[in-house]
């Protein structure tokens, strides 16, 4: 594992250990009413019974949790040690996972221990660095194999705008403070990036539509934050496995 993998694993160990020490909350750890439960059925209909499901930056569980209990295979799986005992702690009937999508022996152990599998992953691929994007992709394609569903949520090109207005006019939500003070810098991910790194003539798109990623910061006016997002679901065509 080289010296970027295991700075992602000490950024957000940091992150999920301190938030586990305090008892503070994630800016993303919302009621799956407001994430996966308006996610899963986009995609579910395309999802194989049989097959399991990797919720990929699973953080505490709240998301893989709620997936549970609509799929018979789930598994989370997060970067950070101190996140997944947090999981595992609420959810002992599960399984949890420590994994870097980086670390390509490690991806490529778990796609020969589960076969094809379907993705989960929200708000995960703008937090890793443009450089490191095409080997994390290629990390999804082994898990997806030519079978697999990928649903994700990224934040759409509007949401840096969004952040920044908010944080000009009610100062920097603490959480996400704590996320910057780990050294991690998200960016954007727009849609035709994120379907060019998945390999545009090898997916096609099941799904798609304009969403916001609710979080847990409360604005003075009472309601929650909320940053604009997009939702898709991808599918390997067939035969794109041999032409790789």
């Amino acid at each position: 594992m080289n010296t970027d993998v295991r700075s992602y694993a000490v950024s957000w160990e940091a992150y999920w250990a301190e938030t586990a020490a305090t008892g503070q909350s994630s800016l993303w750890d919302c009621d799956p009413e407001f994430a996966s439960a308006r996610d899963l059925p986009h995609f579910e209909p395309h999802l194989d019974p049989d097959q399991t499901l990797v919720d990929i930056g699973c953080g505490n569980g709240t998301q893989t949790r709620y997936l549970a209990r609509h799929h018979r295979q789930v598994i989370g799986t997060d970067v950070s040690a101190s996140a997944i005992e947090t999981a595992r702690a609420h959810d002992p009937d599960h399984s949890y996972l420590v994994l870097d999508l980086l670390d390509t022996p490690a991806v490529k152990a778990l796609h020969e221990t589960l076969g094809d599998a379907s993705v989960y992953m929200r708000t995960v691929l703008h937090q890793i660095r443009p450089e490191d994007r095409p080997a994390f992709a290629a990390s999804l394609r082994t898990l997806l194999g030519a079978g697999g569903i990928l649903a994700l949520v990224e934040l759409a090109p509007g949401a840096e705008d969004y952040l920044r207005d908010l944080v000009s006019e009610y100062g920097s939500p603490p959480a996400l403070t704590r996320v910057l003070d780990t050294g991690v810098r998200p960016g954007s991910v727009d849609r035709d990036e994120a379907l060019a790194l998945m390999g545009r003539d090898e997916f096609s798109v099941l799904a798609e539509s304009d969403t916001t990623v609710h979080t847990t910061y409360t604005l003075p006016t009472g309601q929650q934050a909320e940053v604009p997002a997009y939702f898709m679901a991808l599918r390997c065509r067939e035969g794109s496995i041999q032409r790789r």
